[in-house]
């Protein structure tokens, strides 16, 4: 079936952390996913672009930079833009477990680019991550959870 759909597995790369990166090409994009999870969620997206329900997706196509700032990260990349039909821009993050030092990504996205659309994807929606949901929601779209969606689409992707 995944094969069907544009999918090709070209080789396994493991590292600390306990993710498991891999090199894959799906819908013509050979991509470096730092974790199962990212590869997971592009085969979602690519079933979105085959289905038409979204344009096309890019993975970490481009990297923000914060100014004025002295602690913290200056930058960001995100894991996914989306591009919707009408051609709205969507930049997505891929989180397993929310932490704090995402919500400050989100919040220097949102005063230093204010026009861009942010959603956080989240695998794990734990009562202890709630707090960190609930300040991620000040300064994203949504909140997708990602892990109700691959139980609907076992087997397709």
């Amino acid at each position: 079936m995944i094969e069907k759909m544009g999918f090709e597995t070209n080789k396994r790369i493991r590292r600390k952390f306990g993710n498991r990166p891999e090199i894959t090409t799906i819908g013509g994009q050979t991509c470096h996913f730092r974790s199962q999870f990212e590869l997971k969620w592009a085969k979602y997206l690519q079933f979105l672009v085959n289905s038409k329900l979204i344009e096309a997706w890019k993975y970490e196509s481009r990297t923000f930079y914060f100014t004025g700032y002295k602690t913290g990260k200056m930058n960001y990349l995100p894991d996914f833009k989306v591009i919707e039909n009408d051609g709205t821009v969507v930049w997505q993050e891929c989180k397993g477990a929310h932490d704090g030092p995402m919500n400050t990504r989100f919040k220097r996205m949102a005063e230093q680019y204010p026009d861009e659309i942010m959603d956080l994807v989240s695998w794990k929606f734990e009562k202890r991550n709630a707090q960190k949901r609930s300040v991620a929601k000040k300064y994203t779209r949504r909140i997708i959870d990602a892990s109700e969606i691959f139980k609907q689409m076992k087997g397709l992707i």
